[in-house]
Formats: C-alpha cells, sequence, structure tokens
C-alpha cells in the first residue's frame, strides 16, 4: 500500500549576522525583527493547510521561526531534532564572503564539517522524521546548508548544495512514498506562493 509522507522544509528567518552576511553555522543567533516578520507570513501560508506536527532544529532562529508558525497553527506539537542543527563551519564561522576568501584563499577551512557527513546527517533527520511521521504532512524547520544537502541528495545533485541559494524563510516541499522523493518545489518564498 503506498503512503505518502510530506514534508515542508523550511529555513529559518533572517538574523542580523545572515543580514550582513556573516556565515553562520551552530552559534546560536536569534531571529531580528525582519526575520520575525517573515515567519509571520510563513504562519499565514501554513494556517491556509492542513499540517500534523512542527520538528525543528534546536538553534533558536530555528525554534523561534517554528514557534511563530506553530502559533498559528492552532499550536500543533513542535518536536526538536539535533540532527537538524547547521553545518559547522569551523574556523569560518562569523565570517562574511570576504574574509574566508582572504582568510582560506585555497578553500580549506579548518574544524569545518566535512559535506558527506553533514548529506549523511541531514537524510538521517529526513528518515526519522519519515519513519516518525507516516503518513503525515510535517513542518521542518531548520538551516540553509542542511536544507541544501537534503535537496543534493534527492535530486541526485541537480540542485541543492554547490547549485542553489537558499532564500531565508524559503519553503521546499518533497514527498516521500515507497523509498523515492518527489520534490514539488524548493526555495519559494511565501511572497512568490501567495
Amino acid at each position: 500500500m503506498s503512503i505518502v509522507t510530506t514534508l515542508s522544509l523550511i529555513r529559518h528567518g533572517q538574523t542580523d549576522w545572515n543580514a550582513v552576511g556573516k556565515l553562520q553555522g551552530r552559534e546560536d543567533i536569534p531571529l531580528n525583527d525582519f526575520g520575525r516578520e517573515q515567519a509571520k507570513k510563513l504562519a499565514h501560508y501554513f494556517s491556509l493547510q492542513q499540517w500534523d506536527c512542527i520538528v525543528t532544529s534546536p538553534l533558536q532562529r530555528a525554534f523561534e521561526t517554528a514557534r511563530i508558525i506553530s502559533n498559528s497553527l492552532q499550536n500543533i506539537q513542535i518536536h526538536t531534532n539535533a540532527l537538524l542543527v547547521e553545518r559547522c563551519w569551523g574556523q569560518a564561522s562569523g565570517l562574511t564572503y570576504e574574509q574566508r576568501k582572504e582568510t582560506f584563499p585555497d578553500g580549506i577551512i579548518p574544524q569545518q564539517e566535512e559535506f558527506e557527513p553533514l548529506q549523511q546527517r541531514a537524510m538521517q533527520a529526513m528518515n526519522d522524521i519519515i519513519r516518525q511521521h507516516e503518513g503525515k504532512h510535517v513542518i521542518v524547520v531548520s538551516h540553509g546548508a542542511l536544507i541544501n544537502a537534503v535537496l543534493h541528495a534527492v535530486s541526485h545533485g541537480e540542485f541543492g548544495s554547490f547549485k542553489t541559494r537558499l532564500a531565508n524563510a524559503c519553503i521546499s516541499i518533497l514527498q516521500y512514498n515507497n523509498s523515492s522523493w518527489n520534490v514539488l518545489f524548493y526555495n519559494k518564498t511565501v511572497d512568490e506562493l501567495l
């Protein structure tokens, strides 16, 4: 029997570090006011549909985005999953693009989480969510590098990591059915969808 699980992957709203182009990894940076407004737009968008629960990264920029959405969905349950945290950027964390190019001209960043382990962790998180919420409609709030790693995996490299720059508060809808993934759309903002 065919059981479809729908996941809406959301990148958290904007933070002050996002606004100035600083690379943000495991640092627990909160949303800024614009990020909270983005989350309210997401809340309105998701209130027009039926969702069963929210699973979020425990980092506060993601958790606050999830909480704002939950408040408009009759406070549906929020679960945290530590596997959904952002990639560790090692010594590049907190640096702008220009600072990273100057500091690491060869592109080798000490203590950075490598791509393969990141992608394995991201897909383990997706598989855990599917197993725990099979046949449900689940909102998943996470981070740019992690979501891009998922998109790269399910599209076999067609988009996602190395090809797609995800906007803050963007939405990507995936469906899982009989061991296969279908991407309905990715990297769409609420303004593009409504």
